[in-house]
C-alpha cells in the first residue's frame, strides 16, 4: 500500500510530508497518545481517590504491565495474522470503551479495585501489539528507502514525545479543574477519534492469501538467529531497564536531596523530555545525509558514556544538564534504531517479531522500575546510579557487537514449522 505523490530530484527520496497517509497516521497517533498521557495521570489518581491505598494503586498499574508482557509474547502470532492496520484499528476501537467504562462505573458507584484491575489488564493487552504495528506499517506507507523510512520514524516519534512532554502537565491541570473521571472520558474520545481517522483514511493492505500460524517462539527464534537483531533487541531491553530505573529515582532524589519538592521531580523529567524531543527532530534532518546505522551507534555509545557521570554527585544543575544531553542522544538514535531493525526483519514477519521485541523491551523497563526503588531504599541513590550506568554501558556494547560484521546483510528467513490457516467455511 505504498503511497507516492509528487516528484523529487534524482537520488533524493520524497519528503515525509508529501505522503498524505503518513500525515493521517501522525495526526491519529498524536491524538490517541495525548489521551493516553492524560490517563497516565488520571488513572492512578482515580485509584487513590477511590481507595486511598497506594498498594491498590500499584496493583492496578501492575495489572496493565502484566498484560503487556503476556500479550506481547503470546499475542505475537495473531498480530502477524491480523496485520498492522487491523491491530491498530482494533486497539483504538476497543480501548476507548474500556477506558470510558471506568468513569461510568465510578459514577454508578460500582467501581472497585478488582474491577479496576480487570479493566487495566484488558487495556494493557493491546499495548505491545499496537506499538509494534506502528513500526511495521510505516514501510508499507513510505516504502523501504532507509532515509525516508528513518525520517518517517522520526516524525512519528516526535509526535509521541511531544504528547509525553505536554500530556502529564495538561492532565494534572484538567484533573484539578474537572476531576479524574472526566479526564478519562477525554482519553476515550481520543481513541475514538484516532480509530475514525485510521478507518477512513488509512489504506487497506493488499491481501496475500492465508497467513501461516507461527508460535511466539518462532518470532523469538527469528530475533535470536540474526546477530544484529538479537544484540540490538537485548540492548533495547537493557536500555529501557536503565531509563525506567532512572525515572523511578526522580521522586526519591526530590525527597532525599532536594527537600521533598515535587517541582524537582517534574523538572528532571521535563529536562529529559525536552532533550529527547529536540534530538528526535534533529534526527529527521540528520537522516537526510547520515546513514541510520551510524546515527544509531553514535547515539547509543554516547548514552553509555554519558551515563557514567550519573554517580559523580553532579548536583541538581549538573543532573539537569546530563538529562538534557541523554535525552538528546536518545532522540537522535531512537528513530535510526527502529529503522535499521524493521528493515532487517523479513517483511512478512515484521508484525510478530516486532511485537515480541517490544514486549521484551517493556518487560525490561518494568524490571528496572521495580528494582531501582528497592536498591535506592536499601543501599542509597549512588549505588542505584551505578547500576543504571552499568546497564546503559552494557546496552551500548551490545549495539556495537550487533553492528560489527553485519553491514549490508539482511536477515534470512527462519525456517519454522507453520500450519496454514484452515478455511472454516
Amino acid at each position: 500500500m505504498t503511497v507516492t505523490t509528487g516528484t523529487t530530484p534524482a537520488g533524493s527520496p520524497p519528503g515525509v510530508w508529501s505522503h498524505p497517509t503518513l500525515r493521517v497516521l501522525l495526526v491519529a497517533e498524536t491524538t490517541s497518545m495525548l489521551g493516553t498521557q492524560l490517563s497516565a495521570v488520571a488513572m492512578p489518581w482515580l485509584v487513590l481517590q477511590l481507595t486511598g491505598s497506594a498498594g491498590d494503586m500499584g496493583l492496578v498499574m501492575a495489572a496493565q504491565l502484566a498484560a503487556v508482557a503476556v500479550f506481547g509474547f503470546f499475542g505475537a502470532s495473531w498480530t502477524g495474522r491480523i496485520g498492522p492496520r487491523r491491530i491498530m484499528l482494533i486497539g483504538d476501537t476497543v480501548r476507548g470503551p474500556l477506558v470510558a467504562l471506568l468513569p461510568v462505573l465510578y459514577y454508578l458507584h460500582c467501581l472497585n479495585t478488582a474491577t479496576f484491575v480487570v479493566v487495566m489488564f484488558a487495556i494493557g493487552a493491546f499495548y505491545a501489539p499496537y506499538l509494534a504495528s506502528q513500526q511495521a506499517i510505516l514501510p508499507g506507507i513510505v516504502g523501504e528507502d532507509e532515509r525516508l523510512l528513518g525520517r518517517a520514524n522520526a516524525a512519528l516519534q516526535s509526535a509521541t514525545r511531544l504528547s509525553v512532554l505536554l500530556g502529564p502537565t495538561l492532565g494534572g491541570l484538567l484533573i484539578a479543574l474537572f476531576g479524574a473521571p472526566t479526564v478519562l472520558l477525554v482519553d476515550a474520545v481520543s481513541f475514538a477519534a484516532s480509530a475514525l481517522l485510521l478507518s477512513r483514511l488509512l489504506p487497506h493492505t493488499p491481501s496475500r492469501g492465508p497467513v501461516p500460524r507461527r508460535s511466539p517462539v518462532a518470532a523469538l527464534r527469528l530475533l535470536l538467529k540474526d546477530r544484529l537483531l538479537s544484540s540490538w533487541s537485548t540492548g533495547l531491553a537493557l536500555g529501557e531497564m536503565a531509563w525506567q530505573a532512572l525515572f523511578a529515582l526522580f521522586p526519591v532524589i526530590a525527597v532525599t536531596r532536594e527537600g521533598g519538592s515535587s517541582v524537582v521531580a517534574g523538572g528532571l523529567l521535563t529536562a529529559f523530555g525536552g532533550g529527547a524531543l529536540t534530538g528526535t527532530l534533529l534526527a529527521g534532518r540528520l537522516m537526510r545525509r547520515v546513514p541510520a546505522r551510524t546515527l544509531a551507534l553514535a547515539g547509543r555509545v554516547g548514552l553509555g558514556v554519558a551515563f557514567v557521570a550519573l554517580p559523580l554527585h553532579l548536583g541538581l544543575p549538573g543532573l539537569v544538564c546530563l538529562l538534557l544531553l541523554a535525552g538528546l542522544l536518545n532522540g537522535v538514535s531512537s528513530a535510526p534504531v527502529a529503522t535499521v531493525r524493521v528493515l532487517r526483519i523479513p517483511e512478512d514477519r515484521r508484525p510478530e517479531a516486532l511485537t515480541v521485541a517490544t514486549a521484551l523491551a517493556l518487560m525490561g523497563g518494568t524490571v528496572g522500575w521495580v528494582l531501582s526503588g528497592t536498591v535506592a531504599q536499601k543501599a542509597g541513590i549512588t549505588p542505584a546510579f551505578w547500576g543504571v550506568a552499568a546497564l546503559q554501558a552494557l546496552a551500548a556494547v551490545l549495539f556495537v557487537i550487533g553492528a560489527l560484521g553485519t553491514q549490508g546483510a539482511a536477515a534470512a528467513p527462519v525456517s519454522a514449522p507453520a500450519h496454514p490457516v484452515k478455511d472454516s467455511r
